[in-house]
């Protein structure tokens, strides 16, 4: 079993597993998880809204959104303790939390081709999917903490409520800014 589905069956197993095996990384290595996860954004995306793919249209797609990986680097990095730096180095952390993306990239890979289509599929099987996501990465995102930096359970419940409501406030942040969210809003209470 990929470590990936290991974390959405048994995240505190998985991580205790992978911590074990702790290999220091180089920078550029620690970058593949996080890679992955933009190239599934720029697949998804692109799926989604052409309903084909293309190289150069998943590449300039997955290009465009990498903003949202380096936001979610520098939300990991801001919330990651330096405990257990020194045995498996930040690079090495910082693979092994982007592998807590695997729910949403299932989902976003399935949402995708489930995208709405000329037949007109309803989205709200999508919506209500997505809530598989949205209660699995809490729970392994604080098995990350547990494990990997070995804090007790409320060290890692207050690290990954910090977490989520960084990630959360940058996705309606930039989600707000695609659908200009705010001055509609403005106008609504003015």
């Amino acid at each position: 079993m990929s470590p990936e589905i290991g974390l959405i069956v048994a995240p505190d197993r998985t991580y205790a597993t992978l911590a074990a095996r702790a290999r220091r990384l180089g920078f550029v290595r620690a970058l593949r998880r996080p890679l992955l996860v933009a190239l599934v954004l720029g697949t998804s995306m692109a799926l989604s809204t052409t309903r084909h793919v293309t190289p150069a249209l998943v590449f300039s797609t997955t290009v465009m959104l990498y903003v949202i990986v380096i936001g979610q680097i520098l939300t990991a990095l801001a919330v990651m303790p330096a405990t257990r730096a020194h045995t498996i180095g930040r690079a090495r952390a910082l693979d092994l939390f982007f592998a807590s993306h695997a729910p949403w990239s299932l989902w976003l890979l399935a949402a995708s081709a489930w995208a709405p289509s000329p037949l007109g599929r309803p989205v709200a099987p999508v919506w209500a999917a997505a809530l598989v996501p949205v209660v699995l990465t809490p729970r392994i995102i604080a098995a990350y903490f547990r494990q990997v930096h070995e804090l007790d359970r409320r060290q890692a419940a207050v690290r990954t409520v910090v977490h989520q409501i960084l990630t959360w406030g940058m996705f309606l942040a930039l989600y707000g800014a695609a659908v200009a969210i705010w001055p509609r809003m403005l106008q609504v209470v003015s």
